[in-house]
């Protein structure tokens, strides 16, 4: 017989298996408690459950997650570097970047990634396998929690951010319940602001998701025009540049919030002032922030980061047209675990 992972289930579906089992319905709050609130996935270990209810879960559920396989610490900064093995053996990567007043994770959502942009270790050097399960994914939050308990690093992860291997457009279900979990008060009880999820461009069900869930968004653009973009993302071909700008005019914001534009700054490629201009011109009916990320190198790709002064500029234009832009700081790059690098080293 097949088990069921718990955390591969809804709030409502774990209510459900209670009730299937003979249980209570209240049972399934105290179940979610012990594993969203306390950490604890061992049935045994949820000692205000009747042994009774315990051998019943036993008998047909699991608490699967993945587990740590490798750790680094980034001798640079504060973050660090994990790589995770499935209950199959596949491996991913999931990155803790530990700030003064926030801890925020970037989780996977998938093996590998299938969009293959040229500038990315994921799409280019690792094979896609498939979509991780929400448990695969909550798995990782849960498991690095665990780490830095035992670590007894006392800052708690604050923030969830979607922008490790593979594209979460493409894998809706499983993220969709992860967040349900990650902000349910019988999960997780994340606030939805805390959560941010990165696409590369995918528009199907984009503006209902965000919508939906109200979480945070950021778009990987990268290049202002068609053509540009087609050239290093071939995810262009299907959902183009007009397109993907259409769809983030349906996305419904709050007085605070905007949408997140990452523009990567890869040296005589995409950097001139005429590409900040068209990127101006681009984003122009839009609500957002503009970050700027240094080109973090990778084997597959012979672009060079921006120089400073070329990144300077091109921030100085978009500023003077009333555009929020930062900079982006990269984290883990002695580890491989900047923007771009996650290649499972």
């Amino acid at each position: 017989m097949t088990k069921l992972n718990i955390l591969d289930l809804s709030i409502k579906e774990t209510e459900l298996l209670v009730e299937k089992l003979g249980e209570k319905k209240f049972r399934a709050k105290q179940l979610l408690n012990w594993i969203y609130k306390k950490n604890v996935l061992d049935f045994d270990l949820m000692t205000n459950i009747s042994e009774d209810f315990r051998a019943k879960l036993k008998l047909n559920c699991t608490l699967d997650i993945p587990k740590i396989y490798n750790h680094q610490k980034s001798t640079l900064d504060k973050s660090h570097k994990f790589l995770l093995e499935t209950i199959d053996k596949n491996l991913i990567e999931s990155i803790l970047i530990i700030d003064e007043n926030r801890s925020t994770l970037c989780v996977s959502c998938m093996i590998g990634c299938p969009l293959k942009c040229k500038f990315c270790a994921t799409g280019s050097e690792v094979q896609f396998k498939r979509n991780l399960t929400s448990s695969e994914i909550l798995g990782q939050f849960i498991a690095i929690q665990d780490f830095m308990q035992k670590q007894n690093i006392s800052e708690k992860i604050t923030n969830i951010v979607f922008m490790g291997m593979g594209e979460p457009l493409l894998n809706l279900e499983n993220v969709e319940k992860s967040i349900q979990i990650l902000t349910s008060m019988d999960g997780f009880g994340l606030s939805k602001s805390r959560i941010t999820v990165s696409t590369a461009g995918v528009t199907k069900n984009l503006s209902v998701f965000i919508n939906k869930y109200g979480v945070k968004l950021a778009v990987s653009v990268h290049f202002p025009t068609e053509e540009q973009r087609l050239e290093f993302m071939p995810i262009n071909k299907l959902y183009s540049l007009s397109n993907l700008i259409t769809e983030l005019k349906k996305i419904k914001l709050n007085k605070r919030d905007f949408i997140t534009i990452e523009y990567l700054m890869i040296n005589d490629i995409n950097d001139s002032l005429q590409h900040a201009i068209k990127l101006h011109k681009l984003v122009s009916d839009l609500k957002v922030k503009i970050n700027l990320i240094p080109f973090n190198p990778i084997k597959t790709f012979s672009g060079k980061p921006s120089e400073d002064n070329k990144i300077e500029k091109f921030a100085n234009y978009l500023k003077s047209k009333n555009i929020f832009t930062t900079i982006r700081k990269s984290r883990g790059k002695d580890t491989q675990g900047a923007c771009g690098q996650f290649s499972l080293k």
